[in-house]
């Protein structure tokens, strides 16, 4: 009788559990990382870099400032992966520090002028809030019309990157209900838009 292998099926073939039992999870590798494996970095990077670029994309506008961006804030935290909590997120506090980074380079680019707002970009996004890609496109361009741009940014960590509450207070450095308060009014002002412009509802 041919040995069965643990965590195959029978014609030895591995299966999706074991696969995923055997990659380990971002924090895994930030405290390997932390314990002195700086070569437990360079898949964070792999695993992480498209989300990081894509969301400094939609606050810079700009690819190629974007990718500068992306690198700027790896660079940061893997200078800084002694401060890395591992309780928390990973990819929580990464879009943090990339944040930051985003808000260092416009205070650089124009000292006098706030950071208010993302700048138009073509949307498209990771995580689908509606089935069809043109409706979502659509969504998201008219988010970035009506909304205010605190309210934007929550909208798009809660539902586009999928973040928790709790996450995305993080990110913003805010309060959990200062969050709630902003997608709760970010919502109701896309539904209606919509509702005046379409006459559907939209139920986020």
């Amino acid at each position: 009788m041919p040995c069965k292998v643990p965590g195959s099926n029978m014609s030895g073939q591995m299966t999706p559990a074991t696969v995923d039992e055997l990659e380990p999870t971002l924090e895994e590798l930030a405290e390997q990382c932390k314990a002195g494996d700086r070569s437990a970095f360079e898949p964070l990077v792999q695993r992480l870099e498209s989300r990081v670029t894509f969301f400094l994309y939609r606050m810079v506008g700009n690819m190629d400032d974007a990718a500068d961006l992306a690198q700027d804030s790896f660079v940061k935290a893997y200078k800084n992966i002694h401060r890395y909590d591992s309780k928390y997120s990973f990819t929580t506090w990464l879009f943090t520090i990339a944040k930051r980074t985003a808000l260092n380079y416009f205070r650089a680019a124009r000292p006098t002028v706030e950071f208010q707002e993302f700048t138009e970009v073509d949307e498209t996004h990771p995580g689908s809030l509606l089935e069809s890609k043109d409706e979502t496109r659509s969504l998201w361009s008219l988010a970035k019309r009506v909304l205010k741009p605190k309210q934007y940014e929550a909208l798009w960590l809660r539902y586009g990157e999928d973040f928790t509450i709790e996450e995305t207070a993080r990110v913003m450095k805010t309060n959990q209900i200062r969050v709630r308060v902003l997608v709760h009014r970010a919502r109701g002002t896309l539904m209606r838009h919509i509702q005046n412009e379409t006459g559907e509802e939209l139920c986020l």
